[in-house]
């Protein structure tokens, strides 16, 4: 028995998509775009370098017996801009960027490569830091994903 798992199909969708927010577009990445600082960057949704994917499950169909369901969740962080002084002065735009991310995810969005996404959830909302350790207005994000794949 061969089975290949393809994540990149499903990130590769996931880079793919557009949100417009309050502040203009945010820039999607995809994983092999993951910067070890984000910089002076800022409305970038970003694989998190750690814990990615989690969650992984797999269970035989019940139906066919051919097919096994993958279940996993995608973790994703989102970076409005860099800290400093006022801490909630960008709190407005970064919440009127994290409803338009969500309900981008929610409209019903296929993924290419997964058979449903599930509903995008705030794990984190406040200060993060990039992967070196700088300190961002941001959120993290999860995605439930399901695929099913041939035995």
């Amino acid at each position: 028995m061969t089975t290949t798992v393809d994540f990149s199909t499903v990130t590769n969708s996931i880079a793919a998509l557009t949100f417009t927010g309050a502040s203009g577009t945010i820039t999607v990445k995809d994983i092999h775009e993951i910067a070890s600082t984000i910089g002076l960057d800022d409305h970038i949704l970003s694989p998190m370098p750690e814990n990615f994917i989690s969650g992984v499950e797999i269970t035989r169909d019940e139906m066919t017996a051919q097919l096994l369901v993958l279940k996993y969740i995608l973790t994703y962080r989102y970076y409005h801009c860099k800290l400093g002084g006022d801490l909630f002065a960008n709190y407005a735009n970064m919440v009127t960027n994290a409803a338009s991310i969500l309900l981008a995810f929610a409209s019903d969005v296929t993924l290419a490569g997964a058979v449903d996404n599930g509903e995008a959830q705030i794990t984190a909302f406040g200060p993060v830091n990039d992967p070196a350790g700088i300190g961002y207005h941001g959120f993290d994000l999860t995605l439930n994903i399901t695929q099913f794949l041939e035995v």
